[in-house]
This record gives structure tokens, C-alpha cells and sequence, in this order.
């Protein structure tokens, strides 16, 4: 196969490199708290706003450029390439927003869709429970009529940037059935009485995660997305765009094994040479950069098929199971080079050898986000295999 960029996408990526080229180097330094990033964020939001790169796989008529998958994926390779700062819409420009241009009613879209682009509202994803993570099917928040109205009761958890949300695509139980049925999607207002957000402390003191109590929040009548007891279709539909998004590419494996080459090349031994030069490094250098190169081009194979208009099917499973433990090895083995006195006070060490003990940490929530490793191998071995579930 042919990977370079089609003469579309070339000048594409040339426009978007100069673009960002300009404009980043003016963000200066991202603050380390979430509150405090949203609102040095919203400026650099509208600025992609203005020059059209939002929503770039929207349609047209809903404030979108209309591009290609394709186009999108190179965006991200280029934001990435030139520093740019984390997405903090992902969930309202990648999950939430797409869900409701394919499910949503004109007043819902209306309402919701251009302050998403422009940063003006930020969303998170009220899914997963204690008891219903990877196995979705399983929640039991409930919604319960309330005149006009709902009212939700119950507990959500892992949830990315709930502080700072002020939307939540949010799945609750509205009827008897079991398992899938009887589950109805809702948009919810998270600043209002009933939500209260707790955050969970990381392992780098971080909190960007969150346990989410809901007590009887209200969610108007209006903001139910789909029909109701229709939920998980809608849901569906919303984790298809989520595999869409890993899919072009959450974590650069290129960058982080260019990175960690650069690493080894300025790092010496226990014997004083050069760390490059050690057999051991070497070999484990190329296994990790194989094993990177097979998982972009499972990648590639998942971007063609959303090019042309299908549903990933289980390499969508296999590329997270490849993922995963990848760039947990990448980061672990930087760590060996770095070495134990590196890691020991990460803030009083080189910012860029202290960042590959953050990636180290983030990894290991990778390997759970999305769906677990287990319930990937789940999925494999019974859909694609035919494994019995016994």
C-alpha cells in the first residue's frame, strides 16, 4: 500500500503545519490545574474556530469544514508534531456533538452544536458505574418521570472533566427491561442541584477524573436524545465516534519512540559509554519501534474503512490491545534509562525526562479506559472467533 498523503491531503497538512507554526509559539505555558487550563484553553478554541479547524469532520451545515477522516487524522498528527495544547472538547466535539447531528432533534442541535465548537460549553460522558464500566449494559442509574421532566438518581465514576462540565451526555434506565433495553439517553445540566462532583485523586495529584453522585437531578423534557428505552442504539452510535477518535490517534507512538531514541542517545551507562551502543538497548529499541509501526498501520486500516463510510470492525479491538501495553513498555523502558535518581523528584528534574514518569502513570489508566484488555479479548474471541461465552 501507498501511505503518503494523496495531493489533497498534502497541501492540507502543509496549510495546517504553517498555521500552527504561527500560532502555538504565542500560547505560552499551559497551567498545571484543570480550572485554571479551561480558561487559558477558550481563547486558542476560538482561534481554531475562526480559522476553521473545529469540528473538522462535521457536516457543513452544522458549522463543520466537511472534511475527510482522513484530514481530521492529519490535523491531530499536526497538533501533536507542533505542540498544541490537549483537546479538552473531546467529548463535546467528538462524541457528544456527532451524536447529536446523527440522533438529536433541529431545537437540541440548534441549541447545543455551535457553543460546542467555539469552547463555549464544555461536555463530559456520564456512562460507566461501579458496577457497569466495560460492561455498559449493566448500569442502573435511573430516570424517573417528573411532570414534564426527569429525574435522575444514581452514580457514575471515571468521569473525565466533570468539574469543569456544563453538559453531560448521560445514559439511565427508564424502563423494565433487561440488559440494554429500557435504557434512554439524555443531555443533562451538570450545574444544578443533585450533581454533586467528586474528584479522584491521581497518582500525580492530579483530579481529572471524577465519582459523580446524582440525587435527583433534573433533566428537562426536551433533552431526551432518541426515542425513549431507545438509549443504547443512541450509545451505540456515540462509542462508534469514540473508537473513531483513538483511531486517529490519542497517543503519537511515532513522537513518543522518536522521543525515547533521543533519550537513549544522550544517556551513557553504568560504564560510562554511550547507552546506544549496548546491545540490549539496541534490541529492545527495534522490537518496540516494530511493534510501533504495526500498530499505525492498524490504525491506517481503521481510518480507511471510516473513509469509506463503514464501521470498524475487530481491528478496532485488536488496535487497543496493541496499544496499550506499547506505550506502557515505551515509557517503562525510558524510565530505565532515566534511571531510579530521575524519578525520584520529578519536579526538580529536566521537564522532559520528568514527563515520561507522567506518561508512565497516564498509561496505566489507558490500559482501562475504553474498555479493558480483558473485555477487548472478550470481544474478540466471541465475535470474531466464536468462542462460546461458557
Amino acid at each position: 500500500m501507498d501511505f503518503r498523503d494523496a495531493a489533497e491531503d498534502a497541501a492540507f497538512r502543509e496549510t495546517v503545519r504553517a498555521w500552527l507554526e504561527s500560532e502555538v509559539p504565542r500560547l505560552g505555558p499551559a497551567p498545571d490545574k484543570l480550572e485554571e487550563r479551561v480558561e487559558w484553553w477558550r481563547p486558542w478554541q476560538r482561534r481554531l474556530h475562526e480559522a476553521g479547524y473545529v469540528g473538522l469532520a462535521w457536516p457543513r451545515e452544522y458549522g463543520g469544514r466537511g472534511a475527510s477522516v482522513l484530514q481530521q487524522a492529519i490535523f491531530y498528527e499536526e497538533c501533536d508534531r507542533a505542540g498544541a495544547p490537549d483537546r479538552l472538547d473531546v467529548i463535546g466535539a467528538g462524541f457528544a456533538g456527532p451524536t447529536l447531528i446523527e440522533h438529536g432533534t433541529t431545537a437540541q442541535k440548534t441549541r447545543f452544536l455551535d457553543r460546542i465548537l467555539t469552547g463555549e460549553e464544555l461536555w463530559c460522558q456520564l456512562f460507566s458505574e461501579p458496577g457497569a464500566g466495560s460492561d455498559l449494559a449493566a448500569l442502573t442509574t435511573r430516570a424517573t418521570r417528573d411532570g414534564d421532566g426527569w429525574r435522575i438518581d444514581g452514580q457514575k465514576v471515571w468521569t473525565s472533566a466533570a468539574q469543569v462540565a456544563e453538559y453531560a451526555i448521560l445514559l439511565a434506565r427508564t424502563g423494565e427491561g433487561e440488559r440494554h433495553r429500557g435504557i434512554s439517553f439524555f443531555v443533562l445540566p451538570m450545574r444544578q442541584p443533585g450533581v454533586d462532583v467528586r474528584p479522584l485523586r491521581q497518582m500525580l495529584g492530579g483530579a481529572e477524573f471524577n465519582e459523580v453522585f446524582l440525587d435527583g437531578a433534573h433533566v428537562p423534557g426536551d433533552l431526551l436524545v432518541g426515542q425513549l428505552g431507545g438509549g443504547w442504539k443512541v450509545a451505540m452510535s456515540t462509542l462508534g465516534y469514540e473508537r473513531a477518535a483513538i483511531a486517529t490517534g490519542r497517543v503519537n507512538t511515532l513522537r513518543l519512540l522518536d522521543e525515547l531514541i533521543a533519550l537513549v542517545r544522550d544517556s551513557r551507562g553504568a560504564d560510562g559509554l554511550p547507552l546506544g551502543r549496548d546491545a540490549f538497548v539496541r534490541q529492545r529499541l527495534a522490537e518496540l519501534y516494530t511493534r510501533m509501526t504495526l500498530q499505525r498501520l492498524t490504525g491506517k486500516r481503521i481510518l480507511s474503512t471510516l473513509a469509506a463510510g463503514g464501521a470498524p470492525g475487530p481491528e478496532a479491538s485488536t488496535a487497543k490491545l496493541f496499544t496499550t501495553p506499547l506505550v506502557e513498555e515505551i515509557c517503562d523502558f525510558a524510565l530505565s534509562v532515566i534511571g531510579i535518581e530521575g524519578q525520584e523528584e520529578p519536579a526538580d528534574t529536566d521537564p522532559a525526562r520528568a514527563k515520561w514518569l507522567r506518561l508512565a502513570y497516564q498509561a496505566r489508566g489507558t490500559s482501562i479506559a475504553g474498555g479493558t484488555s480483558f473485555i477487548q479479548r472478550n470481544i474478540l474471541a466471541e465475535r470474531v472467533l466464536g468462542m462460546p461465552r461458557d
